[in-house]
């Protein structure tokens, strides 16, 4: 009978009792576990978000800025980087986007293995 699995009857006849136990009490227990996961994540965006990581190229004539979410922030260019020409300042700009870019990455992998840490789970894979 469906009544002996789920408690039986009022009087206390047959059924195993409630086979799922306190389903209130494990609902309030993952609802704060998001919010805790919501909160912990909220402050490590915005931790990536106020930092900086810069690039430069091999002279050291462009410095490309990006955040921790990788959102280009500023590029500087000196004189002897102008002087280059086009071409070899397109390079020098990309050679420091592309450092700026790996600094980043790094940063926010780093952050991301802390939050994980912090909740309690497993780092990310292949680190």
């Amino acid at each position: 009978m469906v009544k002996a699995l789920f408690g039986g009857n009022k009087e206390g006849g047959g059924g195993m009792g409630n086979p799922f136990g306190d389903m209130g009490k494990l609902m309030e227990s993952v609802k704060k576990a998001q919010e805790m996961v919501q909160v912990e994540t909220q402050r490590v965006q915005k931790e990536l978000e106020s930092t900086e990581f810069d690039g430069y190229d091999d002279e050291e004539t462009v410095r490309v800025v990006l955040s921790g979410n990788q959102i280009p922030k500023n590029v500087e260019i000196t004189q002897e980087g102008i002087d280059a020409g086009a071409e070899e300042l397109s390079r020098r700009v990309t050679q420091a986007m592309q450092e700026a870019h790996s600094k980043s990455v790094a940063g926010m992998k780093e952050k991301m293995r802390g939050l994980a840490q912090n909740l309690g789970l497993p780092g990310l894979p292949g680190q």
